[in-house]
C-alpha cells in the first residue's frame, strides 16, 4: 500500500519505532519525520501526505491547531497521539477533526488497528478513553430520536464501512445510505462523520 504517512514528534526514537510499524505492515508506504509542527506544515504542503501521526505534546499543538490541519488538508486523517492527560480533551480534539486518538502505551496491535482503521475512512478512539471520568454519560437524547435504520447505518458508518460498503451490507441505494446519515448527523448535531462516530461509540452503538 503506497501511502505517504507524515510523522510529526519530537522524539527521534518514538519516530523511528513507529516507522518501523508502519512499514512492517504497509510496505509500500512512505513516511515522512517531523520534529515540529511548524515543520510538518512546511512538508503537508510541499507534498500532501495521505495520513498524518501527530503529537499532541509538541508546541503550538491544541485543539486549534489540528481543527487548521483538517482544514487546511480536508479529507486526509489525523491520527493524535499523546503521552498522557485528561481524557475530557479528547471531544474537543474529534470535534477539532481529529480521527483518531491513542496514547502512546498504546500496544502494537492497538496503532496498527487505528491505522488500519482511519486509512478504511473509518474512526478510533479507545473505549476506555471515550468512558472514563467526565466522559463518561448518560444515554444522548437523540438516540430515541433514530429510526431503527438510522441506527442500523450509524452502527455501520462507526465501524468504519464507507457509504458503499453500507449500501451493500444493508442491502440499500448509495443514495439512500447519505439520506439516512444526513438526518443522522442532524439529529446529533454531529459536525463530521468522525464527531458522529465517536459520539456513538460513547453511547454504545457498535
Amino acid at each position: 500500500m503506497g501511502i505517504r504517512v507524515l510523522l510529526a514528534d519530537e522524539h527521534p526514537l518514538y519516530r523511528e519505532a513507529v516507522a518501523r510499524q508502519i512499514f512492517k505492515f504497509y510496505p509500500g508506504a512512505s513516511v515522512e519525520e517531523a520534529s515540529s509542527l511548524d515543520q510538518a506544515m512546511a512538508l503537508a504542503h510541499a507534498s500532501r501526505p495521505g495520513l498524518f501521526i501527530l503529537n499532541y505534546g509538541m508546541p503550538g499543538m491544541s485543539a486549534k491547531a489540528i481543527a487548521a490541519v483538517a482544514s487546511a488538508f480536508g479529507g486526509v486523517p489525523i491520527l493524535v497521539v499523546a503521552d498522557g492527560g485528561p481524557a475530557a480533551e479528547v471531544p474537543a480534539i474529534i470535534r477539532a477533526g481529529a480521527h483518531g486518538y491513542l496514547p502512546k502505551t498504546a500496544t502494537r496491535e492497538q496503532f496498527t488497528h487505528t491505522i488500519h482503521m482511519l486509512l478504511a475512512g473509518g474512526t478510533s478512539v479507545p473505549a476506555e478513553i471515550l468512558f472514563s471520568g467526565d466522559n463518561a454519560e448518560r444515554p444522548p437524547s437523540w438516540l430515541a430520536a433514530l429510526t431503527p435504520r438510522e441506527t442500523d447505518v450509524l452502527r455501520a458508518a462507526t465501524r468504519g464501512l464507507s457509504n458503499k460498503e453500507i449500501a451493500r451490507e444493508l442491502e440499500l441505494a448509495e443514495v439512500t445510505v447519505k439520506f439516512h446519515l444526513s438526518a443522522i448527523f442532524r439529529k446529533m448535531k454531529a459536525r463530521s462523520r468522525t464527531e458522529a462516530a465517536m459520539l456513538a461509540t460513547r453511547a454504545g452503538i457498535v
